[in-house]
């Protein structure tokens, strides 16, 4: 392909099973400051370079796939790491509640913002919600870097929380910044009404949540807290208290043998969201981002993302 700078937009037609194959995703956009986002009209369409395509083996780019691999997720998507292309769909523009797949976002809006990662913040009792999942307690001192940890890591809404509430920057206009720096990395349908993602009014498409994790694995610090199965963060109240917080993802986890490498991931559930999870993977020295909104159960949805994972490595060649 031509790498002059060109506008693509492949769209396989929608066949009878929900299934989609390849089309070209926007990338994402280079970071900048939360004053940038507070100014910026919503992101349009256009020109950028497109990577080298991946071809769907005996098939013509843009054919349509017209049987899939069988997973329980309501919604998915597999897209090229490199390029943004859709290599698989199924209902992939289905809005839909994204649960602690929201947390990937809280983290790009405070970390686009240039934190100081050894301020500390003072966890109040507000941090800590009716629902639980947190490890900390009001009176707690933890950095900016052991909060993003915590956060992306276990998933804690505590700390998801503290961040977004105890970062200067974002006081009071975090849903409206939020949306602007998801609509900056191609994500446009996306909506947040809370930083931890417990309310099932933050949503968006499965589409958005992989864009979203690309544009974060783009990010060296949210990266290597996506990569991680375990860590141990610092709690001060006075005294030190070294908690340990494990990952919710259980591919990096509970290291079992994978045909593929595991370069980042989020998990998500919610009541009305079922189970979540975008998941990037290496194989060859190329990646593939897959999302899996509304899995049936928590094995189901990793297995959704093995399932769809092996087959886009079979089925594509680069």
């Amino acid at each position: 392909m031509n790498p002059a700078l060109i506008a693509v937009f492949l769209v396989a037609a929608q066949a009878s099973s929900g299934h989609y194959a390849l089309a070209a995703l926007r990338p994402s956009e280079s970071s900048e400051s939360l004053a940038t986002y507070r100014a910026a009209a919503p992101a349009s369409a256009v020109a950028i370079p497109i990577p080298q395509l991946p071809q769907k083996i005996g098939t013509a780019i843009g054919a349509v796939e017209e049987l899939g691999p069988v997973i329980t997720a309501e919604s998915a998507v597999v897209i090229d790491g490199a390029s943004g292309a859709v290599l698989f769909g199924k209902r992939p523009y289905t809005v839909r509640p994204l649960a602690s797949i929201t947390k990937l976002i809280g983290a790009l809006t405070v970390v686009r913002d240039g934190p100081d990662f050894t301020a500390l913040i003072e966890v109040i009792p507000n941090d800590i919600p009716e629902e639980g999942h947190t490890i900390l307690r009001p009176g707690d001192t933890v950095t900016i870097a052991d909060l993003l940890t915590a956060m992306l890591v276990r998933s804690d809404n505590g700390a998801a929380r503290a961040l977004v509430r105890g970062h200067e920057a974002l006081e009071g206009v975090f849903p409206e910044i939020a949306e602007r720096v998801a609509r900056s990395v191609g994500a446009p349908t996306v909506r947040f009404k809370d930083p931890a993602g417990l309310s099932p009014e933050n949503v968006g498409t499965a589409i958005d949540a992989a864009r979203v994790l690309r544009a974060a694995l783009e990010d060296q610090a949210i990266a290597t807290r996506l990569r991680m199965d375990r860590a141990t963060i610092d709690a001060h109240q006075p005294q030190r208290r070294a908690l340990s917080v494990v990952t919710t993802n259980r591919l990096l986890r509970d290291g079992v043998a994978h045909a593929f490498r595991i370069t980042g991931g989020k998990t998500g559930y919610l009541d009305e969201s079922g189970y979540n999870l975008a998941l990037a993977v290496e194989r060859g020295g190329h990646e593939v981002i897959v999302v899996i909104l509304g899995s049936t159960s928590d094995d189901d949805r990793f297995r959704d993302a093995r399932v769809l994972a092996d087959w886009t490595f079979k089925n594509y060649e680069w």
